[in-house]
């Protein structure tokens, strides 16, 4: 046997194999994943009553977003109709703010009204956009937003054992009267996009995901979807956040779910109540 051609033979088949496998690599990295595209996951679709024609899209380029915790002045401005409202800030970052006067908001269209105070009357105002209401605690949530994307964060995060907002909300305090009292608020800035080469998960292979994991029953409805972004703090510092885009499904109307776009991970908070679209 010539044992020189043998081995030759031998380096050029592992040679062939490496490349194989290169290929089928960057066919993985380059081309969406599509689960729906299986049979369980059409399954899961079609249970649920989903077509996914009418899911979002997302953009293969979105990547995901780097900001810092502003730690400057959040406090009314001089021109703001609240000017003489009481401040004080919390860990240098969250502002709390009551104002010497209840702003009044309009019962039949409580989210424009809301949305108006806030655009007249807080620092960074146009920076925030409506996201939720909770009826029991008389709470309206505005979440910051980049490029009219929103940045989603947990709405209370410990920090120094003292309970803190999310660093990108923005939390209307209402009375009885459903007139405006105080509000708490948080702001990022310095917000940049990262070029990142992951394929993200579609809308339906986030759905997928959270039927596998037995959070999205057959018996439920998703109400609303949106792709956005996640605060997530990063280790060793509380001032940079990394924000991977993350899908926002609504189930119900009452529940919430976040799903990683990048690596899947799921994260829960419940939706209590929603007011008018008007």
């Amino acid at each position: 046997m010539d044992w020189s051609k043998a081995k030759t033979l031998l380096i050029l088949t592992f040679l062939i194999l490496n490349v194989y496998l290169v290929v089928q690599l960057m066919d993985r990295m380059i081309e969406p994943r599509i689960v729906a595209t299986t049979a369980s996951g059409k399954t899961i679709l079609k249970d649920r009553k989903i077509d996914e024609k009418q899911l979002q899209t997302a953009s293969r380029d979105i990547g995901y977003l780097t900001a810092e915790v502003d730690s400057s002045s959040l406090a009314p401005k001089e021109s703001s109709p609240i000017k003489d409202a009481i401040t004080s800030v919390k860990n240098q970052v969250e502002w709390s703010v009551r104002l010497s006067k209840p702003s009044p908001l309009d019962a039949k269209a409580m989210r424009d009204s809301a949305t108006s105070f806030v655009q007249s009357s807080v620092n960074h105002g146009s920076d925030y956009t409506f996201w939720k209401f909770d009826n029991k605690q008389n709470e309206l949530t505005f979440v910051q937003t980049y490029k009219g994307q929103p940045l989603y964060s947990t709405p209370e995060q410990s920090r120094d054992d003292e309970a803190m907002i999310g660093p990108s909300l923005l939390v209307l305090q209402l009375n009885d009267d459903k007139e405006i009292v105080s509000y708490k608020q948080r702001h990022l800035n310095e917000v940049v996009r990262q070029a990142q080469d992951v394929t993200l998960l579609s809308a339906s292979e986030a759905v997928i995901q959270l039927s596998e994991q037995g959070l999205f029953p057959a018996s439920k409805k998703m109400t609303g979807h949106k792709l956005g972004y996640f605060c997530l703090v990063t280790e060793g510092t509380k001032s940079v956040q990394i924000l991977p885009p993350t899908w926002q499904i609504e189930l119900d109307g009452e529940e919430l779910y976040f799903v990683n776009a990048i690596d899947g991970g799921v994260q829960t908070i419940e939706r209590l109540d929603t007011v008018s679209e008007k």
